[in-house]
Formats: structure tokens, C-alpha cells, sequence
């Protein structure tokens, strides 16, 4: 495994990453640096400001899932340029963050593909020893 606390994996027609952490935040911030990475070459993006980011879940894998499409929609509603994500707090069903990177700028910013969604299929979220472990298939 990475030290950037995630990898790709391919599937048919989509794409999908394991992402690790040794907290639910950690997961949840790293688990949303491979969407990115998928969607933006990072290293264009600059620290411009951050957006408040709030998902709920019946249960973590659906919360994982929930904060990875919110995070998706408000780069889409928002025309930003994701660089990375904070998350303050994961409990009760309910993950608090943020979503840090800039307005996006066409000609600046270079976007590796279009994600659509975050998915149920191949989805996992549990405790794996002494860290978090988490596979997300996105539609591409």
C-alpha cells in the first residue's frame, strides 16, 4: 500500500480505489484524495479557500459514499477545482468537513475524467486490524 493512503484498482467500465486510515477521518480525507486523483491533477489546483461539506448515512459504508458524492456535487454546483479535504468529525451517522481548492480555470487546471458518482458496488468500509480500510468503485 501507498504511503498517499490510497490506490486504484480497475473494473470493468469504472474505476474504483482502496483507501486506508488509522482514524474514520483519516479514511474519509484519504478515501477523498483518490476520487480526486481521478478527477484533477492536484498539483494544479491551488489553496484558493474551503467549502462546508456535510453528508449523512444509515451506515458507514453508505456515509462513505454519501460524503464522496456530496463532495462531487459541490465541485460540479460550484465549478471547483478540488485540491484536498478536511474532516472534523465522523459520528453518528453524520461526517463534517471541508473542501478545499479554488474555482476551476479550464486552461489552469488540468482534469484527468469525468466522475458521475461514488457507488454501492464492490463498496466496503470496516475496521481492518488497527486501520480503517475502504474500496469504493466510482462511475466514470
Amino acid at each position: 500500500m501507498t504511503e498517499q493512503g490510497f490506490e486504484t484498482f480497475e473494473t470493468t467500465a469504472d474505476v474504483g480505489i482502496t483507501a486506508w486510515g488509522e482514524t474514520l477521518e483519516e479514511l474519509f480525507v484519504n478515501a477523498a484524495r483518490g476520487m480526486f486523483a481521478l478527477m484533477v491533477e492536484t498539483e494544479t489546483v491551488r489553496f484558493a479557500g474551503a467549502l462546508p461539506v456535510e453528508a449523512q448515512g444509515n451506515d458507514l459504508p453508505s456515509l462513505l459514499v454519501a460524503w464522496l458524492n456530496e463532495l462531487l456535487y459541490r465541485c460540479e454546483a460550484e465549478a471547483w477545482a478540488p485540491l484536498d479535504a478536511r474532516v472534523v468529525t465522523v459520528e453518528g451517522g453524520r461526517v463534517h468537513g471541508e473542501l478545499a481548492g479554488e474555482p476551476a480555470e479550464t486552461g489552469r487546471h488540468r482534469f484527468r475524467g469525468v466522475v458521475k458518482a461514488a457507488t454501492y458496488h464492490l463498496l466496503e468500509c470496516r475496521k481492518d486490524n488497527d486501520r480503517w480500510l475502504a474500496k469504493v468503485v466510482f462511475d466514470v
